[in-house]
């Protein structure tokens, strides 16, 4: 997996050790319900458009591909993807605030239907590992699998 590292008006590509628990999926999950393939990491520094960050912290931008993989229509949540850097967290993506191909609070996905987004987060600038984890909720309140993506970022 790169990572792309943006630093002053330059562009670095980093490349990571990628955490695969089963080789077939590399860079992606499987759930129930649908398929999440990450398929790129970028860190952009302190600023985002107009946005801009603590001079401790960056943003963090994974770029993802969700596939539905039922017959039904399926609601998903930006919340239902938390990020853990270094030994802090989980923390929830940012608020949906319009940066191209940031995907929205709350997305339906019909039967067999893909999308391609990203999801925002602040991290450390000192962070030197990230997970991406999703957990299945059902409706009556249980809990099922929680499902992991490590990455080394430096």
């Amino acid at each position: 997996m790169e990572i792309i590292q943006h630093e002053q008006h330059r562009q670095n590509i980093l490349l990571t050790g990628d955490y695969c628990p089963n080789p077939a999926m590399i860079n992606e999950f499987q759930t129930v319900f649908f398929t999440c393939k990450l398929k790129k990491i970028e860190l952009t520094g302190q600023e985002l458009n107009d946005f801009i960050v603590d001079d401790d912290a960056q943003f963090l931008i994974l770029h993802i591909c969700i596939k539905n993989i039922t017959n039904e229509i399926l609601m998903m949540y930006k919340d239902d993807f938390m990020i853990t850097f270094d030994d802090d967290g989980p923390f929830e993506a940012e608020d949906y605030f319009g940066w191209h191909h940031q995907l929205k609070d709350e997305y339906a996905l019909k039967p067999q239907e893909e999308i391609q987004g990203a999801l925002i987060y602040i991290i450390s600038k000192e962070t030197s590992k990230i997970m991406l984890t999703y957990t299945e909720y059902f409706d009556d309140d249980s809990e099922g699998k929680t499902y992991k993506l490590k990455y080394k970022i430096k």
